[in-house]
């Protein structure tokens, strides 16, 4: 049966991330993240809220080690896993440019690609414009 570590080095890979570039993004010593990963140390609940906010993933299904691919849908945190949707939100002055209503941003969140793909902000702006034309032509 996987173990904790196992389950957090699969939803790393799936993420594309090395060690060292996980560990950069959450701001912890890549050597405990081994540590953890190889079951040589047990996490906090704290480290593991940091892995999985910084997977874009939830806790629970980090912990559970439930298919992580389709990571798809906000986390716990409420925080969308995509990164190129989560840059778009957190750019004040895009938001404000584009001011999407909550449907949309709703309809942005449901967007699925491939597990491999890492979809860019610019794909979200995208969306959005072609949904707001598509309704424009109805």
């Amino acid at each position: 049966m996987p173990n904790i570590g196992q389950h957090i080095r699969k939803a790393r890979k799936l993420a594309g991330l090395s060690q060292e570039e996980l560990a950069d993004r959450i701001k912890v010593n890549r050597s405990y993240l081994s540590l953890v990963e190889n079951g040589k140390s047990s996490p906090t609940f704290e480290f593991l809220e940091k892995l999985a906010g910084g997977l874009k993933i939830s806790v629970e299904a980090l912990v559970l080690g439930e298919e992580t691919s389709d990571s798809t849908s906000p986390s716990a945190s409420g925080t969308p896993a995509y990164e190129g949707l989560a840059d778009l939100l957190e750019d004040g002055e895009q938001l404000l440019l584009m001011n999407p209503t909550e449907e949309e941003v709703k309809i942005l969140l449901s967007i699925r690609v491939d597990p491999h793909y890492r979809p860019s902000k610019k794909l979200f702006v995208e969306a959005l414009l072609d949904y707001r034309k598509t309704r424009l032509m109805k």
